[in-house]
């Protein structure tokens, strides 16, 4: 984080602090009424109109809808279950809402305010009685960075025309057997459950003023017609002195909520900010990086990604490796870092880069985290710090090589055989070990060159293109890429063939026959099926969208992304694999941190894509986008640029920071020049790319319909 601002714990205890004084300023004066007002958790009668906000407009694409409540740092998460239940892995709040002892039905929809905010709202009816939740998670009161605590506010309205007798009971639970996670770090014993109240200092799981002793709050309110009555509750991930938790939640739900609102503003202000006049993009770039900030914890005095904030809160380098990237295209220079310092601690006394057992892909996927993350948008201060790592790697790679081509097997020269008893599903030679690794190699040279290490640098660079070589004679006998060079396992690795690996260039008509048998399968370009022609997966077909921009098939390209966009939940979070009939995800709970990382790349590569020796802008952008497109502090391999494109009329316009390279703009969609370029433009490969050399700023291009007479 930029230290020049506040953190979220300094804005959150900032927040304690400004609301105890002015309560001691009022305490002074009205003693009587203002001890009633600071125990802000008991249940009060409400003035205010019901909420505005209905949580059940948000689409969410999924069977069961659910939501995290999380926070960067913290080793715990709450879910708020589909039954509208609060759990985190070691208890659950069970909350159940009742009129006349008929319970209330379940939420239709959880979502995030504007679909990424992580202010949730869910609803639950009754007859004649609404029930409105509002929750958000702020850091912990007791100074722990691991912890944080939730912040809940119910409110009961009658929105009949009778007398309503409406009940609320909140019940401290221990997991059920077939619960859909369980918390990494549970304690040999189970903690007492139990709430917290005045004049109790025993650690507790959750506080209220009224709380009795014992594991069940309950409260009953009549309510007359248009009447609301609520309840504040305090919740700790962890078990909390019920002493901090009271004054934790003499703070006011309000200013919680606006604690967490104030906090995410301030960190998507930092990054790039992409404005396409398209409010589903843009929101779910915004949820997104919710998500990769807040799949984030401590080791030590650095940072490491982790797989989920529920079930999967283990480090692996495939996942990792994606996240920091993304984090790097999306402006987080700084975090991004973090976390690829953090994947070097992942390197082996041999020079092997793994997270699991088997996974050979993963010497490649650090070098290249390292490259995406400390070369943009300039080349890391402490750069020298990781030369070491990506040479000791690049030398592990090629000893493996070596020793394979000294047995004269057919495909000896590629990475040895590997189980890694995951998403291939096989024991043989994974064509996506090789791909990485290619990718790896050209992140090193590129590394190595920018530390100044040009001779180094240099023989790494030679060895990718031998590789290459290598590469090209174990596909000889394939139509297009194998998942293994024994032609046996489910696809997975072979899909990065031409992004981000680069081992294969985008006209390469294997890449053409791979997407085709993916999407023949899946039943049309989208998202690809994974072991069943109902099951499909969110981000493993996403670099076959980034392949389709980059070999012009436009529609293919906008169709992965729509149905990127499509998936998501009302929170704004996407599973990794799902059902398609039912939209069920079973345990593999979202929001999955590699699928928000598929979601930023394919959007931002779709308007700025770098990964190559030239700029390439509005290689994807949609019709709409075209309006006024703007996009301002994206990192880039040759600096942080700003973006305008506009199409008016048969004009097409583009204005960014100049770059040394050559930058190639591609037209709007369903466009094709008419007639010449005015200097310095040139044509491009295709008849709606134009090419702009090193130091242009501006280009003006008339335009024609496609299939159009010239």
């Amino acid at each position: 984080m930029n230290p020049a601002q506040p953190s979220g714990w300094t804005r959150a205890w900032q927040a304690l602090h400004d609301g105890r004084m002015r309560r001691l300023t009022l305490l002074a004066v009205l003693p009587g009424i203002c001890m009633l007002a600071a125990l802000a958790c008991a249940p009060v009668a409400e003035r205010s109109s019901p909420a505005t906000f209905d949580p059940d407009s948000v689409p969410d694409a999924y069977h069961a809808s659910t939501a995290a409540l999380m926070w960067p740092g913290a080793t715990r998460a709450f879910q708020i279950t589909s039954d509208g239940d609060l759990y985190n892995g070691a208890w659950r709040v069970r909350v159940r809402p009742t009129v006349a002892e008929a319970p209330a039905r379940r939420p239709k929809v959880i979502a995030y305010e504007e679909r990424w905010r992580p202010v949730a709202h869910w609803r639950r009816l009754n007859d004649g009685v609404r029930w409105d939740f509002e929750a958000a998670a702020v850091p912990g009161p007791e100074g722990r960075d691991s912890g944080l605590v939730v912040s809940l506010q119910i409110r009961a309205t009658n929105t009949g025309r009778m007398v309503r007798e409406a009940g609320l009971t909140l019940d401290l639970e221990e997991p059920e057997p077939d619960a859909p996670f369980a918390a990494f770090d549970l304690p040999t014993a189970s903690p007492e459950l139990i709430w917290g109240s005045r004049g109790v200092t025993d650690s507790v799981l959750g506080w209220c003023a009224s709380a009795p002793d014992g594991s069940s709050l309950a409260v009953q309110w009549s309510l007359a017609p248009g009447e609301a009555r609520g309840l504040h509750v305090v919740l700790p991930s962890y078990p909390a002195p019920a002493r901090s938790l009271e004054r934790f939640a003499r703070v006011a739900h309000s200013r919680r909520t606006q604690t967490v609102r104030d906090h995410w503003r301030s960190e998507l202000e930092r990054g790039t900010h992409f404005e396409l006049g398209d409010p589903n993009v843009e929101a779910a770039l915004k949820a997104a990086v919710v998500v990769l900030l807040s799949c984030r914890e401590r080791r030590g005095d650095g940072w490491v990604p982790i797989g989920s904030p529920f079930h999967y809160r283990d480090v692996w380098l495939r996942d990792g490796a994606r996240a920091a990237q993304a984090l790097a295209l999306a402006g987080y220079t700084h975090q991004s870092r973090e976390l690829a310092r953090g994947l070097i601690e992942l390197q082996w006394p041999n020079g092997a880069f793994l997270s699991q057992r088997g996974q050979l892909d993963g010497t490649g996927q650090a070098l290249w985290a390292c490259a995406e993350t400390f070369l943009r948008p300039s080349a890391d201060p402490k750069i020298t710090t990781i030369i070491e790592p990506a040479r000791r790697g690049w030398e592990w790679i090629e000893r493996q090589r070596a020793l394979g081509r000294s047995t004269g097997e057919r495909f000896g020269r590629m990475l040895p055989y590997a189980d890694p008893r995951d998403n291939e599903l096989v024991r043989a030679q994974l064509a996506g070990s090789d791909l990485w690794a290619i990718a790896g190699y050209r992140a090193a040279a590129r590394l190595l060159t920018r530390a100044g290490h040009e001779a180094l640098a240099a023989r790494v660079d030679s060895s990718r293109v031998a590789y290459l070589l290598d590469t090209e004679q174990a596909l000889a006998p394939w139509p297009d890429v194998p998942a293994s060079w024994q032609g046996i396992g489910r696809d997975w690795g072979n899909v990065v063939a031409c992004y981000p690996s680069r081992a294969l260039e985008p006209g390469d008509p294997r890449m053409k026959s791979l997407a085709r048998r993916l999407w023949t399968t899946a039943g049309g370009p989208g998202l690809c099926t994974y072991g069943g022609q109902d099951s499909l997966h969110f981000y493993l077909g996403a670099d076959l969208g980034v392949w389709a921009m980059l070999a012009g098939a436009r529609g293919a390209a906008d169709s992965v992304l729509a149905a990127t966009l499509h998936w998501r939940s009302a929170s704004g979070g996407a599973a990794e694999i799902f059902s398609r009939t039912s939209g069920d995800y079973g345990r593999n709970l979202p929001p999955h941190p590699t699928s928000a990382a598929a979601l930023i790349s394919l959007i931002r590569n779709a308007v700025i894509e770098d990964g190559s020796d030239t700029l390439r802008l509005t290689l994807g952008a949609r019709r709409e986008w075209w309006r006024r497109g703007r996009i301002s502090r994206a990192p880039t391999r040759w600096g942080a640029i700003d973006l305008e494109f506009a199409h008016a009329g048969d004009e097409a316009t583009w204005s960014w920071t100049a770059v040394p390279v050559w930058t190639a703009l591609t037209l709007p969609p369903g466009t094709r020049l008419a007639g010449p370029l005015a200097p310095p433009l040139r044509e491009g490969p295709r008849d709606d790319v134009v090419m702009a050399p090193p130091g242009t700023r501006e280009a003006r291009v008339r335009m024609t319909p496609s299939g159009a007479p010239s």
